[in-house]
């Protein structure tokens, strides 16, 4: 039993003693060897260490959760009564409960410690290699870091599922000067297993820096119209994020706001469109467990346009009827199409390649609008110059059903692998 889960155990029997009739106790701790550059310098090497302990008391089907940062026993049972009555005062909730399959599972993945060598190798050419040849390029701060991650849930009911994973992460933040002219800011990330490869060359590093430098002078776009764009990987999969909050997260089904309430099985994507959520998958850290204590499993989403699962947890699944989902979301794969990025551009007449979606959250329903941010106008499948402050709006469902083309090439960021996407009919509107 390692440290964490003598924790985990103990809180246990806190939540038991505080007059707990089951209870969850999550013990976690992350030890994070950091270099950073900032102010235009390497001037940091760190290792911080972070604990956290969650706790969850049910009394009855009542409910009280706290939580700390600290793995002292006086800390730990403070928390524990803290969460016991809160529960006691809460309302009476028939969906609450602990997982019914019970499991004793260990989990363990990655490089557990840091090469330090080799990380300040490769910091320090990601460095050299912009003075060398992106000497436009200005870094406002950047980040190689190893992170080892271990968490324990532990249940009253006999459940306990510990992970220990390591990775390494890099992430710049950066503008590209000329003169007087800049770009916007920019930055890429990447989650990695192993340092053996070039920072530069990781996530479409390379490529988003050198667009970054064809944005220093970008041009207004006049005029509003209807047409393509082409969303790169990193955009996408954040409107992906605002397609799983809208329509297949817990609250909006709960709360029944989601229009795919009712739509398992049925259309809602174009036939070419398959999107899974994989953490059990080798090219991705992954995770695990879910937050309420099951093994998560891979699982499609969506399947050649059709809704195969909602992320739908436990707790929600009680509360709407529906099926619980096999993972607990994230980990995003979509499969990529039969066409090149390259072809893919030239069949655009009028549109934008859009690097970065700048707005606010999408309505209820899933429209949205906002600023298409490090973009480029195409015309006559040619890229064009890069463009400032142009809008784009539409409807997240029907950009689903809009898809038209994927690219054979995608990008694997260490979170999600996801290829170049092309959508028809989104109003794109310039000053």
């Amino acid at each position: 039993m390692n440290r964490k889960e003598a924790i985990a155990r103990k809180c246990l029997e806190y939540l038991t003693d505080a007059g707990a009739t089951e209870g969850v106790c999550v013990a976690s701790e992350g030890t994070k060897t950091e270099f950073y550059y900032e102010s235009g310098k390497l001037g940091l090497l760190r290792t911080v260490r972070n604990v956290s302990v969650s706790m969850k008391a049910l009394v009855g089907t009542r409910k009280g959760v706290s939580a700390v940062n600290s793995f002292e026993e006086d800390d730990l049972r403070r928390a524990a009564e803290e969460a016991v009555r809160a529960a006691e005062i809460s309302r009476e909730d028939t969906a609450e409960g602990l997982p019914e399959e019970i499991v004793v599972q260990s989990f363990e993945k990655g490089p557990m410690t840091p090469d330090y060598e080799q990380m300040l190798f490769r910091i320090t050419e990601f460095f050299n290699e912009l003075k060398e040849k992106y000497p436009a390029v200005s870094v406002d701060s950047a980040s190689l870091d190893h992170t080892l991650s271990e968490s324990v849930y532990c249940a009253t009911n006999g459940i306990c599922l510990s992970t220990r994973q390591g990775a390494y992460s890099f992430s710049p933040m950066f503008m590209c000067r000329e003169g007087e002219n800049t770009s916007s800011f920019n930055y890429f990330g990447s989650v990695f297993s192993s340092p053996d490869t070039p920072v530069m060359d990781l996530a479409g590093g390379r490529q988003i820096i050198e667009d970054s430098l064809k944005q220093i002078k970008p041009v207004s776009l006049s005029g509003k119209f209807v047409g393509d764009v082409i969303f790169t990987p990193s955009c996408f999969g954040s409107l992906l994020g605002s397609v799983e909050g809208n329509f297949l997260s817990d609250s909006v089904l709960i709360d029944g706001t989601s229009i795919w309430k009712d739509r398992l099985g049925q259309t809602v994507a174009a036939p070419c469109f398959s999107w899974s959520s994989r953490p059990r998958s080798e090219e991705l850290p992954g995770g695990y467990f879910t937050t309420e204590g099951y093994v998560a499993e891979n699982m499609d989403i969506i399947k050649d346009g059709v809704l195969q699962n909602f992320v739908l947890g436990r707790y929600a699944a009680k509360k709407t009827g529906q099926k619980r989902s096999p993972s607990g979301g994230g980990c995003y794969f979509v499969d990529g199409g039969d066409v090149s990025l390259e072809e893919m551009l030239s069949t655009v007449k009028h549109g934008l390649i859009v690097g970065r979606f700048s707005g606010g959250d999408p309505t209820s329903d899933g429209t949205l609008s906002g600023v298409a941010k490090n973009s480029f106008e195409i015309i006559d499948g040619t890229v064009c110059d890069a463009v400032n402050e142009v809008m784009i709006s539409g409807n997240l469902a029907k950009m689903l059903t809009d898809i038209v083309a994927l690219s054979k090439e995608r990008i694997n960021d260490g979170t999600c692998c996801l290829p170049w996407v092309k959508i028809k009919g989104v109003t794109i509107s310039g000053q």
